[in-house]
This record gives structure tokens, C-alpha cells and sequence, in this order.
């Protein structure tokens, strides 16, 4: 992540001096961070704060990936600033406004981030917490509709030196032709900072049946992203179910089971070495909040033993 809050950076850091590069931003990074709660009261500082330490001490985790933000006040993001930089926490912020096109919401989803500028405490700080905002999640359906918007707010935010990315599946069709980007998936890397990318074998049962047989898939999709994407590139969601809680893949659903969920991790944490080569970092999707694929279960207990390999 960066180089360690400890009180802040030394004084007349640049943001750029402040954060880790491409060749040390590999392997395991730390965990999805559902916040789908409509109810922003839910969401406070020592909530964050409780949440982002087990993360650390439970797994070394270094940075944080908020995952479908539904509140839409600037107060949400104050509390998650303050909790990651006291957690010692690189923080990864989603603009989420809905599934489809709403305008309305993805306005106010982002002013409630953009104010925290305006904070006393967390503007001066967010660019040394705030590694990088996510617009919108899944954007490939939606074709060309929130590409000028993007740019829109990518103007915004460049005012305080935050990078913008997309998170999404490069794998769609919208994205790729004869193996290298379309015309689409080229604009699309163009507007983009860097590249935050699903390689989600789970919901392929045609190509990957289990657990024990997805890794030729997911690496086939790093050496594309690293072949054709801006860097850094972070595998910012992947999964694996460990029951039918509502995640059927449409076909071999008899991998959703624990043998299988433990097998997946497990072989990523195999494969170290190769998300060191690549400099690829990825992220567990989920802490907690989305049921089957949580490593914390509904007792606050690790579902699991499982921990991350560093190489």
C-alpha cells in the first residue's frame, strides 16, 4: 500500500512518492468490503475501524475495497477515511449509483465522496488514503452511456490526485476482439488510470466445472490484462461459493461446496509466484455481507482456516 501512516507523510511528499509502485503491488491485497446497507446509520468510524484491524491482524490484509456503497452522504466516507488511516489501510472507494442508468443516483453518489474535500479533517489526508475510486461496477452492459459521465467526474477528481478506474469483467465481448481490446475496450483503457479487473471462473461452468480445474482460465485472463491494460492491475473481485446461498452458477453447481471454496484459495495462494511475475495484486470477494462467499460467517468467526501466502 503506502509506505505506513505513522502520523501522516513527511511534510511536502507527493502523492506519487507516498504510494507503493507496480512492482510491489502483487499477491494478496485484502478483501471485498460489502456496504450495501441502506441505512448510512448502520456505517460508523469504530464500525470501519473494528472491521479494518481484524483484516489486518487476522490476514495482513494492506488495503480495503469497498464493494455497492448504497449510502449517498459525505459522513459515510469521512468515518471509512478515518477508520482505514487509524487501521494503518490503503482504502479502494466505489461510485455506486444502481444497476442500469441513473443519473440522479450517480450524481449523488458522487458528491457524498467529492465532499470529503471539504472536511477539515480527511481532505488534506484523503489522497494518502484513498488509493483509488472505482466507477460504477459491471459497466459493460450498459455500452457507451457512462463513458462521458466518467470523464466528468474524472475532471472532478484529478483536482485532488486520485486515480479513476473502472471494475469489471474484461473478458465480455464489449471489451476484447481477436484477442486484444475493441475499439470499446480501448476507450475504455484510454479514460482509465489503471486497471481493476473480475476474473470470475465461479460464474464460467462451461469452462471451469470446479475448484480444482480454473487456474488455466484465470491465468489465460491476467496475461491478457497484462498484455493489453494500463497498470496497476489488480484482480479486484474473485470468488468462490461454499454453499447454494442464492450464487448457482447455472451448471456445476455441485462445486459449491467448502472442498471446493478451500481448493480455489488455496491454489491462488499456490500461485504466488505468479501474481509476483505478472505484478498482479487481487483481492478475496468477500469479508462479509454477501453470504457463501464471506471468509467471516454469520458467527464473526473465519468460516475457514485459510490464510494468505506472500511471496
Amino acid at each position: 500500500m503506502s509506505r505506513g501512516w505513522n502520523g501522516g507523510p513527511p511534510a511536502g511528499t507527493s502523492r506519487n512518492d507516498w504510494w507503493c509502485g507496480n512492482s510491489t503491488l502483487y499477491g494478496f491485497l485484502g478483501f471485498s468490503y460489502p456496504v450495501e446497507d441502506d441505512d448510512c446509520g448502520d456505517y460508523s468510524y469504530n464500525g470501519f475501524k473494528n472491521d479494518f484491524s481484524k483484516q489486518k491482524s487476522m490476514y495482513n490484509a494492506s488495503f480495503v475495497r469497498f464493494y455497492l456503497p448504497v449510502c449517498k452522504q459525505t459522513s459515510f466516507w469521512v468515518n471509512a477515511i478515518k477508520a482505514a488511516r487509524d487501521a494503518n489501510m490503503g482504502l479502494i472507494v466505489m461510485i455506486w449509483w444502481d444497476w442500469g442508468q441513473n443519473d440522479p443516483a450517480m450524481t449523488a453518489a458522487e458528491n457524498a465522496f467529492l465532499g470529503v474535500f471539504s472536511d477539515n479533517e480527511v481532505g488534506p489526508i484523503a489522497q494518502y488514503i484513498v488509493h483509488s475510486v472505482e466507477f460504477g461496477d459491471e459497466l459493460g452492459e450498459e455500452g457507451n452511456y457512462w463513458l462521458s459521465r466518467m470523464q466528468t467526474f474524472k475532471t472532478k477528481l484529478a483536482a485532488h490526485n486520485i486515480p479513476l478506474t473502472i471494475t469489471d469483467d474484461w473478458d465480455r465481448g464489449v471489451y476484447q476482439s481477436n484477442g486484444g481490446l475493441s475499439s470499446f475496450g480501448k476507450q475504455v483503457n484510454d479514460l482509465s488510470d489503471q486497471t481493476h479487473a473480475h476474473i470470475q471462473p465461479f460464474y464460467h461452468p462451461n469452462v471451469v466445472v470446479d475448484a480444482f480445474s480454473f487456474w488455466n482460465y484465470f491465468q489465460q485472463q491476467m496475461n491478457f490484462l497484462a498484455k493489453n491494460l494500463k497498470r496497476p492491475i489488480f484482480v479486484s473481485q474473485t470468488m468462490w461459493a461454499y454453499n447454494k446461498d442464492g450464487h448457482q452458477r447455472g451448471g456445476h453447481d455441485e462445486a459449491d461446496n467448502m472442498q471446493n471454496y478451500q481448493q480455489y484459495f488455496a491454489t491462488l495462494d499456490k500461485e504466488c509466484t505468479t501474481f509476483k511475475n505478472l505484478q498482479i495484486g487481487w483481492f478475496f470477494h468477500t469479508w462479509f455481507g454477501e453470504p457463501g462467499f464471506d471468509i467471516i460467517g454469520q458467527n464473526g468467526q473465519p468460516v475457514c482456516n485459510w490464510k494468505p501466502t506472500f511471496c
